[in-house]
């Protein structure tokens, strides 16, 4: 509700995937508004602000140590577009790549997403005729890492990308849970 005064929200989750005793999930709105990366600098996963920020800020104000003992490290693909996307990663938290938006999300309404207040507050874009929002995938854009792809308002992945330095786009975490 973007009131701090009251204590933090509780962070709603829809499951994607269960297998080998973990479960895939995705925050069910955008949780904040942040950059791919903070400068206008070509990046690939691997090296973007946005990752650091979910495994360290996002990780560290979103869940207790209890909790954190339940997230495993994964590999996490750098999922290749029409350009290189660097590395493999080791990550607790991630976002989802465009192969998996589209596998887990069957169609354009299903990728639809709404903010936060709290994401809105900071400047994330919202469709006034849908209340939908805009939101980070991993994958590079079709620029060399300029660009970063993204789902659009309406649900449809965008491949092409945005830059990566853009201030309106908003973040849905992504990681797998221990269920053991």
């Amino acid at each position: 509700d973007n009131n701090t005064s009251n204590g933090k929200e509780d962070v709603e989750w829809l499951v994607l995937e269960v297998k080998d005793g973990k479960a895939l999930v995705v925050s069910k709105y955008a949780l904040d508004c942040k950059q791919y990366n903070t400068s206008d600098t070509g990046v690939p996963w691997e090296t973007c602000t946005l990752r650091k920020w979910l495994n360290n800020d996002f990780s560290n104000a979103a869940f207790s140590s209890y909790e954190k003992a339940m997230i495993p490290t994964v590999t996490v693909s750098a999922d290749k577009n029409s350009t290189n996307p660097g590395n493999a990663t080791q990550d607790q938290v991630f976002l989802l790549s465009i192969t998996e938006a589209n596998k887990y999300f069957g169609s354009d309404s299903a990728r639809q997403c709404k903010p936060t207040d709290y994401a809105f507050a900071n400047g994330a874009y919202v469709n006034s005729s849908n209340g939908n929002c805009w939101w980070w995938l991993r994958s590079p854009g079709d620029y060399q890492n300029t660009t970063a792809a993204l789902v659009f308002d309406d649900g449809d992945v965008f491949e092409y990308g945005c830059g990566v330095y853009n201030g309106t786009s908003v973040v849905r975490p992504a990681l797998w849970i221990s269920l053991e």
